[in-house]
């Protein structure tokens, strides 16, 4: 009887055994009905990664550089090579500029952003593989509501009010953008995503002038319990021009997770940030210490 030689069989073993993990993997992973939510360190800036229910992919900002490829090669499965979701909370580079890598390893389905245009080269070589790709684009509004499974993502802010009050259009604007003479920080896109009863507040590098806006919209038309979360994404890296005491104490978070680079030359964060934290009793990670932050939600955190 004619057999293969021992060098052979082993491959072929090797070969059968391997797809059998592939499966295995791929189909624990199908039936995982657990969120992750991964803060990841990508230096100075800003990079969420989220993966709802092992369906959906969300990317929240993708830090200034390529470091954000480290972070879904380690999270995000590696036969999805799909991202359905990804936000730039706006448009400064440590915040948008790992897009300009993920574009060339990764399909982006939609992409909302906040209206205001940087006019940036960085910024322009993004808008033209955006472009390239055949991304959508969307300019989330105020209030908007987007179900995704047993999650929900809620915008908060810019307003249209304030767009329109505080920004132009002229030659050089971008069809369908705006461009400001005010900080970009305060056109940040802030929204909630909750999922299983726990609330994530994304915050961008929102400033006090935005936070106090916020407030004032909770006093009125818009519930107070809408700002309390479970989980604060600390606004601007802690600096000291973002959060305030006011805002955190409506929030009421058990975390506050701060993205910053270790040994930045900002000086983030701020010490007056971390001892309002603290004396809020707020959890405190921090990317710089920690590296990536995640949080593994099913029900709870």
């Amino acid at each position: 009887m004619f057999q293969l030689p021992f060098s052979k069989k082993t491959l072929l073993i090797t070969a059968f055994l391997s797809s059998i993990v592939v499966l295995l993997v791929f189909f624990s992973n199908y039936f995982n009905s657990q969120t992750r939510i991964v803060f990841c360190d990508v230096g100075q800036g800003d990079g969420t990664y989220i993966r709802i229910k092992n369906r959906i992919d969300i990317l929240v900002d993708a830090g200034p550089d390529r470091k954000i490829l480290e972070c879904l090669g380690k999270y995000m499965p590696f036969y999805d090579r799909t991202i359905e979701i990804a936000i730039i909370s706006h448009q400064q580079k440590d915040h948008f500029g790992g897009f300009l890598y993920i574009l060339d390893r990764y399909d982006i389905k939609k992409l909302w952003t906040s209206q205001i245009y940087n006019s940036s080269l960085s910024m322009d070589q993004l808008l033209d593989k955006i472009d390239t790709k055949n991304v959508t684009i969307e300019f989330p509004k105020t209030r908007r509501r987007v179900k995704i499974f047993d999650a929900v993502i809620e915008f908060f802010w810019p307003s249209d009010g304030f767009i329109t009050k505080n920004s132009f259009v002229d030659s050089e604007t971008p069809a369908l953008f705006r461009q400001t003479g005010m900080d970009l920080n305060n056109f940040s896109l802030i929204f909630f995503l909750e999922v299983d009863g726990v609330r994530i507040l994304f915050t961008g590098d929102a400033t006090p002038l935005v936070l106090s806006k916020l407030l004032n919209l909770s006093d009125g038309r818009q519930d107070q319990s809408k700002i309390k979360t479970q989980i604060l994404k600390i606004p601007h890296h802690g600096s000291k021009n973002g959060l305030t005491v006011e805002f955190l104490k409506l929030a009421d978070p058990t975390y506050g997770v701060i993205s910053v680079g270790k040994n930045n030359s900002h000086g983030h964060p701020s010490l007056e940030i971390l001892d309002m934290l603290e004396a809020q009793q707020v959890k405190i990670r921090r990317t710089d210490i920690e590296g990536d932050v995640v949080f593994r939600i099913k029900g709870s955190i």
